[in-house]
């Protein structure tokens, strides 16, 4: 029987509580019906968006509030400074302190009196003062509380690992290399030195330590493309599906493309992957760019590698992680097929994804934002210098600004302001 796009077996198959043959059957019809992968793109997208609004929100500040507890805490540093040495000015300290100095003064006179006055000694050096009177200190008893031992120095962290410099990666022709593997991102996002350079050195940072695949995965973003997802074997740690030969959801890949700013004749390709809350999976990702529509690409912040069966690629993607990846595409004629996405998880193949460029789309406010922090990134790092310039980021970080932008990208938006005023100086 055909499938219908309003068939409730499509929500179940986004659920992940089909059985794998009928999983494949709507697979299948959803490569032969574009309505049906409509629908089950809809679906997905509704999961998605009631996942993101159950969530725990994240405890953000808004910049001003952050302001004003740095502010709290100085005041309250310097308020404890100042308590601590009023201490010593307290009343009832000051007749103690007295009777103890008269006490001292009467012992010395008195043993003075009883002594013989002697003929004057030489003056002895430092060191043999502190020996005497090191000797006169009795030993503690067993009984008595011994006094704590000073801590040892704790020696200072030592200095995070240096990462070799970033090399601008020029275009890979088609003809030469029509397949190119995609490296699993797992190392930790640059955008907090690279804001301390900024905000509090007040320069702008080497154009060697820019790494805008890191700033890239500094933030969240979903793309509002055409997604898959992979499936693995049956699903046993569920309580609900326990032996029940469901297939597990392993990993989700999403895509969406978008005009490149800085090179009308481009295209970027923002790929997207994102791992299962239980477990770690390997993942391997490879485009195979279209011969017939596409001259050339570029994968923006890594070097390309040599095929997808490169070894020293990354494939490993931990649980709940998400990764970002951007791909600069030059067609050889407007619009068109781009090729197709090809991935597997843990050896096992997951759903094509086509890539067929529609320049009428609308973009998502996600891939604006990521277009710009790929402008950005390679405005710092000078690459295409004359080409991207202040102009092209102060137009696209307008184009994103907005009273609803979320807080860590108005931030983000400040840094690039920051930033372009340093470069006018």
């Amino acid at each position: 029987m055909k499938l219908q796009p309003e068939d409730p077996g499509l929500t179940a198959y986004v659920l992940g509580e089909l059985a794998p043959d009928a999983a494949a059957t709507v697979e299948r019809a959803a490569a032969e019906d574009s309505a049906i992968q409509a629908e089950i793109e809809q679906t997905w997208a509704i999961h998605d968006f009631l996942s993101d609004r159950l969530a725990l929100p994240a405890d953000k500040l808004h910049p001003q509030q952050r302001e004003n507890v740095r502010r709290s805490a100085r005041q309250a540093d310097r308020y404890r400074k100042a308590k601590a040495f009023s201490v010593f000015l307290k009343p009832w300290l000051i007749p103690a302190a007295a009777a103890a100095v008269i006490v001292l003064a009467t012992f010395v006179l008195n043993r003075r009196t009883s002594e013989k006055p002697g003929p004057v000694a030489a003056k002895a050096p430092a060191t043999a003062v502190v020996a005497p009177v090191a000797a006169v200190i009795a030993p503690i008893p067993a009984t008595e509380t011994p006094v704590a031992a000073v801590p040892a120095i704790i020696p200072p962290p030592a200095p995070p690992p240096v990462l070799p410099p970033a090399i601008p990666h020029g275009s890979v022709a088609v003809a030469i290399a029509p397949v190119l593997g995609l490296p699993i991102l797992t190392g930790k996002s640059d955008l907090e030195s690279l804001s301390k350079t900024i905000r509090i050195d007040n320069q702008l940072p080497p154009a060697s330590s820019v790494r805008l695949e890191e700033i890239l995965n500094g933030f969240p973003l979903r793309l509002n493309g055409v997604a898959a997802i992979a499936r693995g074997g049956a699903n046993n740690w569920h309580p609900d599906n326990r032996d029940s030969g469901v297939s597990a959801h392993v990993a989700t890949l999403s895509t969406e493309m978008i005009a490149c700013p800085w090179k009308p004749s481009a295209t970027l390709l923002f790929v997207s992957l994102r791992g299962n809350s239980q477990s770690a999976c390997d993942v391997r990702i490879s485009y195979h760019a279209n011969p017939g529509g596409v001259a050339r690409y570029r994968l923006l912040g890594f070097a390309p590698a040599d095929g997808p069966a490169a070894a020293d690629l990354p494939t490993k993607l931990a649980p709940n992680a998400t990764t970002t990846l951007a791909i600069e595409i030059e067609s050889s004629k407007p619009g068109g097929d781009l090729g197709f996405l090809e991935w597997a998880t843990d050896d096992q193949a997951a759903p094509t994804i086509p890539l067929v460029c529609k320049r009428d789309a609308e973009p998502s406010d996600d891939a604006r934002f990521a277009a710009l922090i790929c402008a950005y990134a390679q405005w710092l790092a000078g690459e295409h210098a004359g080409i991207i310039n202040a102009d092209i980021i102060s137009a696209l970080a307008r184009e994103i600004a907005s009273a609803t932008l979320p807080a860590e990208r108005a931030e983000f938006l400040e840094l690039i302001d920051i930033s372009l005023n340093l470069q006018r100086q």
